[in-house]
């Protein structure tokens, strides 16, 4: 990789130096609630002393209470980026039309949506995000192109191409990039007059930011090899299982009960053959799951039928299922069911994953549409090959062994009167080592009140750091972007304890924040189609990153798919004196991105939190829904 690879990164910074500006505050009393919708929470430094900080409340207009307060633009990032927020937000308002754009209050981050396009599925914005690029030293804002879809319209192949990722001929869209940066240009183009001429609250000094991209180093992290059998190594998961066989084969062959309506029949049938392959693999392009698993497949013969989709017919058919494991420990269910959010899936998954009996479900839609299943039927017998046992690859790891903790939560809301709040807490943690190997699934914390929650989070997470520290060299938490900051706080608080403690002399502790849903975008303008090369990491600040999990190759330029945008990673440092370093971070979760089981083009990301969210939206729905919850302690990926 030559030395000037650089990333020009979707931030527009400021021209110049931003002037000090003017704010009101008061000094807060303790825990005090926010005053008002207008006032938020920042700290100042007390005196001389930059490490001493007192919190207040400020505003950018004056009320009772409240004093006059000039602030310097370097004083404290997070309050410039308010203040740059509410200049932009003026400016907007000065030229738009209060139905030309929406304003969205992202917790610390608020966003300025500029509706550009009106279509009758939707509506193309230009979102407007204030940040303060460390790296650079410069405050400035993210620019991105959004598609809002329109609540009444049902998703269709027309959303998909007017987000961009299909072309004018309904196919992939492998221009995404080049199209997804012409959006931004011409929107950013067009509202010109919004960026220049700013303000700061309290300040006379205009100042305007840059129309370009800002460009940034990048550098290329080591590629994803994956490993199969007999220690054998290949950059592709489908031809290495082909040639190579799997990483660790099922012991017998596998044994599928299938469970379907009466009316379903032939498309069940139409499955079972389609797994076990045709002969001369003609028509699904698929050779079978005995010659790529290197297992026969066996199909029993006395299928369930179902009556229907109701919860009791669901009851009835585990019962069936678990008299006909009593024979065979090892059957799996596979079910057929229409499509539609009425269609049992969430009973089903609900009652046979409580009672810790992993199952594979595929709908009409796929079966049905012979171009669907010649794409899904490898990934449906990937599913079912992991559900039975098996491990089909690894990836090759960094040198150290790394117990690598994913955490998530899926909390149980309820309404009253209009108001949210939480009626129960639910935190569990993925667990794999850093070649992707899936070890367990554990709950954290479960239980009504938030003080006994954070109690159990803190107590269980001591546990599994204390155990995994007899095991391994290295320890690291990837945190879900979902948790609160009162569950990161606790996490990071029990991470360092355990470093502090006798743990920390035989182990290396790190927790990693992975924020898949960010508003970065980025080109790399060495190749026409401006996609990044896969494992490019930019650096944001310190310990901060963005790093693209997918993406072409130096040797092979040619885009197949359509490429996803970066991740933001943000590193907390735990360990006192001997840290993990930040490459081999950054290493370990690109290797993780390959480990993905669900799929042979899986969603590309650490399947620490792919993982945690896929268990994640299926507790939440079990939640609202009224149903059990599973064994999530089973071994086994029931949730693939």
């Amino acid at each position: 990789m030559n030395d000037d690879y650089q990333i020009h990164l979707n931030f527009l910074p400021v021209i110049g130096e931003l002037p000090s500006f003017g704010i009101f505050r008061k000094a807060r009393e303790g825990s005090d609630r926010r005053p008002d919708e207008d006032s938020a929470s920042y700290s100042f430094a007390s005196g001389n002393d930059r490490d001493v900080r007192a919190s207040y409340w400020v505003r950018t207009s004056p009320a009772d209470g409240y004093e006059k307060y000039v602030a310097r633009a370097d004083e404290n990032n997070n309050l410039t980026r308010y203040a740059l927020h509410h200049a932009l937000l003026k400016s907007v308002k000065a030229v738009l039309h209060e139905d030309q754009y929406v304003v969205r209050d992202r917790g610390f981050l608020n966003e300025i949506h500029l509706v550009m396009k009106h279509h009758p599925e939707g509506e193309e914005h230009l979102v407007i995000q204030p940040y303060h690029l460390r790296e650079l030293g410069q405050f400035g804002c993210l620019v991105d192109f959004q598609f809002r879809k329109n609540d009444e319209f049902p998703f269709s192949r027309r959303i998909q191409q007017l987000s961009l990722s299909l072309d004018r001929q309904f196919k992939r869209n492998l221009d995404c990039y080049i199209d997804r940066l012409e959006k931004i240009r011409a929107f950013v183009k067009e509202r010109a007059g919004i960026f220049t001429g700013l303000r700061l609250p309290g300040s006379a000094t205009p100042f305007s930011l840059s129309k370009e991209f800002a460009p940034l180093p990048a550098r290329r992290l080591r590629s994803k090899s994956y490993i199969f059998g007999n220690g054998r190594e290949s950059r592709s998961q489908f031809s290495g299982l082909r040639d190579h066989g799997p990483l660790l084969p099922l012991k017998a062959a596998p044994s599928l009960l299938f469970l379907f309506r009466e009316q379903d029949r032939v498309a069940a049938r139409t499955l079972a053959m389609a797994l076990k392959g045709t002969k001369g693999k003609e028509r699904y392009s698929f050779p079978g799951f005995g010659s790529l698993f290197k297992t026969e497949l066996h199909i029993d013969g006395d299928p369930i039928i179902l009556p229907d989709l109701s919860e009791a017919s669901m009851a009835a058919a585990l019962v069936k299922v678990q008299a006909k494991r009593a024979n065979m420990p090892g059957m799996l269910p596979v079910m057929v069911l229409p499509e539609g959010d009425d269609n049992g899936y969430l009973a089903h998954k609900a009652d046979f994953a409580h009672a810790g009996i992993p199952t594979q479900v595929c709908t009409l839609r796929v079966i049905q549409d012979e171009y669907a299943l010649k794409w899904a039927i490898a990934n449906i017998a990937l599913q079912i090959f992991c559900k039975a046992g098996g491990q089909p690859w690894k990836v090759r790891p960094t040198t150290e062994p790394t117990l690598i903790v994913g955490i998530s939560q899926s909390h149980k809301t309820k309404y009253v009167e209009g108001k949210k709040s939480i009626e129960k807490y639910f935190a569990f943690s993925v667990m794999t080592d850093n070649s992707g190997l899936f070890q367990r699934i554990q709950v954290l914390g479960e239980g009504g009140s938030k003080s006994e929650y954070l109690r159990q989070l803190r107590a269980n997470l001591q546990a599994v750091l204390a155990e995994g520290s007899e095991q391994f060299a290295r320890v690291v938490v990837h945190t879900s972007f979902k948790l609160k900051f009162d569950e990161i706080d606790a996490i990071q608080e029990t991470v360092s304890e355990a470093a502090r403690r006798g743990d920390g002399q035989r182990c290396r502790f790190a927790v990693v924040k992975v924020n898949q849903k960010c508003r970065f975008f980025g080109v790399n303008r060495h190749v026409n189609s401006l996609v990044p090369y896969e494992g490019t990491a930019v650096k944001l600040g310190h310990h901060e990153h963005l790093v693209w999990f997918e993406g072409i190759f130096p040797d092979k330029t040619t885009v197949s798919k359509a490429f996803p945008g970066p991740t933001h990673l943000q590193f907390m440092r735990i360990s006192d004196g001997a840290g993990i370093s930040d490459d081999d971070l950054l290493q370990d979760i690109i290797n993780l991105s390959g480990a993905n089981w669900r799929g042979f083009n899986a969603k590309s990301a650490p399947v620490s939190v792919f993982y945690c969210h896929l268990v994640a939206d299926l507790v939440h729905d079990f939640h609202d829904n009224g149903l059990p919850l599973p064994q999530v302690q089973v071994i086994r990926p029931w949730f693939l």
